[in-house]
């Protein structure tokens, strides 16, 4: 099996995390930044950490970049250090060059540059949190497009001790059930513990317990029904 090799460049808090995140699910991890005391924080995890100006064509050559799966630009200070860092990226052949956008000109910027993929985890984070906000029975949220997204929910009450073909979630609101996750107690009575198990494929028979989480795709609009019922 091949591992995924990432770059991430700049280790505020928001890149720091993402190299956590990368390597706990197994990636092989570049990680720099200017700073020391930052690469301090994660070199005992990554496969190599260096200090380094990464508006240096020449240094930034010299790493091999072009064969890692992808390189994220994290820099979350430096306005001018992400544009050139981004265009070193490009100009050197890596073949995935993601980059944090700072504010809507730096955006602007990017989009000039033809840079196709973009993030602003501020913004998914507030948009993650009114959603929780708005809707506290939600467990989960996670956007595919701007219309549609997946959500796990605790299974509603109205639908507990019903089937998949009585609930008419399909029918009735234009949502796809995707699996349902469960609940279930192990051990004995002096050492219990609670597990979550995934059923699989849902027939229209299942019936709904009061522990099923519901894993849902669809438009938010009709999610949003769904919720209000």
């Amino acid at each position: 099996m091949k591992e995924n090799k990432f770059c991430v460049i700049g280790l505020g808090y928001f890149g720091e995390h993402l190299v956590k995140e990368l390597v706990a699910q197994g990636a092989e991890v570049i990680a720099i930044d200017k700073k020391e005391e930052r690469l301090n924080l994660i070199k005992d995890i990554v496969s190599f950490a260096i200090s380094l100006n990464t508006t240096n064509e020449n240094e930034m050559k010299k790493l091999g970049l072009e064969d890692v799966d992808a390189a994220i630009v994290a820099i979350g200070e430096e306005f001018e250090d992400s544009i050139v860092t981004t265009a070193i990226l490009k100009n050197i052949g890596v073949k995935r060059v993601i980059t944090r956008i700072l504010n809507p000109i730096h955006e602007k910027l990017l989009n000039a540059l033809e840079v196709s993929e973009t993030l602003v985890p501020e913004a998914y984070a507030a948009n993650h949190l009114a959603k929780k906000l708005m809707l506290p029975e939600v467990l989960e949220t996670f956007r595919i497009s701007n219309e549609h997204s997946i959500f796990e929910i605790q299974v509603p009450k109205w639908m507990v001790g019903k089937s998949v073909l009585d609930a008419e979630i399909r029918q009735k609101y234009s949502l796809n059930i995707v699996t349902i996750k469960r609940k279930i107690e192990k051990g004995n009575i002096i050492r219990k513990k609670s597990e979550t198990i995934i059923i699989g494929t849902i027939m229209p028979t299942h019936i709904f317990t009061a522990d099923d989480i519901l894993v849902l795709f669809g438009k938010e609009s009709d999610f949003t029904k769904f919720m209000n019922v």
